[in-house]
């Protein structure tokens, strides 16, 4: 079985959905499907081979351009909520099946023809994180990887001598984290990611997908809600007893970092990457 694994990225919707899509590639190598993962940009691609052993991957700028490269036999999943239902029922109607991994929650598939993975079933953490390590990085803040109208430079204050470091987004420009260095401890380049994320004491962050990561790490995770970012993500995360700040707030900060939290580390699955896989291949074949 041929799969075309689409992945929506880039500098302006980072690598959330590439962070744990391509655990489920992997998985899905392993069963001996030929994988090719598709994203929005090269460097997506290349982060994808360099941090997660990703072999094919190829730029597909718009999503209807993947019937330029995969043929009617071939198998195509979408791990994208920007897909319409007009162009999902067409995909449909051109691949027989399709698989769409959604954030939301409250999605709902079209008809048989459609696999929906969303809310809970689609919360896949990549083993790697679930590994024993020695927490010695203190508090850490990972906005995310993209930051294109670099709104970070507008509430970086509300972090200023609470002794937090800063870990760089992938897509951050050039000389950007020298800008904000007077609001952080120190600033950790976007290259030492797992190190970082497992390796901090408590991990502040508006990445949903790093918030998961860092609480199956046990690096004791807070969310801070970007307002770009949807509201069911704050219910999600709260769930997993993740604490949830809906807006930058210096005190509001300080406060929960100095209370001890109780975490549902217990809530995820190391097992996460390859269930999905399983309901990949089992309805496709």
């Amino acid at each position: 079985m041929r799969l075309y694994y689409y992945i929506e990225t880039g500098h302006r919707t980072g690598l959330d959905r590439l962070r744990r899509s391509a655990p489920v590639i992997n998985a899905l190598e392993r069963r001996g499907v030929d994988v090719t993962m598709l994203t929005n940009d090269f460097r997506a691609g290349e982060y994808a081979k360099e941090q997660f052993g990703i072999r094919k991957y190829v730029s597909v700028d718009v999503v209807r351009n993947i019937a330029n490269i995969a043929a009617p036999a071939d198998k195509v999943v979408l791990d994208s909520d920007s897909v319409g239902g007009a162009l999902s029922d067409d995909m449909a109607d051109y691949y027989g099946k399709l698989v769409r991994i959604s954030d939301d929650p409250h999605s709902s598939a079209a008809s048989s023809r459609h696999l929906l993975i969303s809310g809970s079933e689609a919360e896949i953490v990549d083993p790697r994180y679930f590994e024993e390590t020695e927490h010695s990085f203190g508090d850490v803040y990972f906005w995310g990887d993209d930051d294109y109208e670099q709104e970070l430079s507008g509430v970086c204050d509300t972090f200023k001598e609470s002794g937090t470091a800063l870990l760089e987004g992938h897509y951050f420009f050039l000389r950007y984290a020298s800008e904000l260095q007077g609001s952080f401890e120190t600033v950790y380049e976007s290259e030492s990611y797992d190190e970082v994320l497992k390796g901090a004491r408590r991990f502040i962050t508006s990445s949903p997908q790093s918030a998961l990561e860092a609480l199956a790490a046990g690096s004791s995770p807070i969310f801070v809600k970007k307002s770009s970012t949807p509201e069911f993500w704050c219910d999600r995360l709260a769930e997993h007893s993740v604490p949830v700040l809906e807006v930058f707030d210096r005190e509001s900060l300080l406060s929960c970092i100095e209370r001890e939290n109780e975490y549902e580390k217990g809530s995820l699955s190391p097992q996460s990457a390859g269930n999905v896989a399983d309901m990949i291949y089992d309805f496709l074949i």
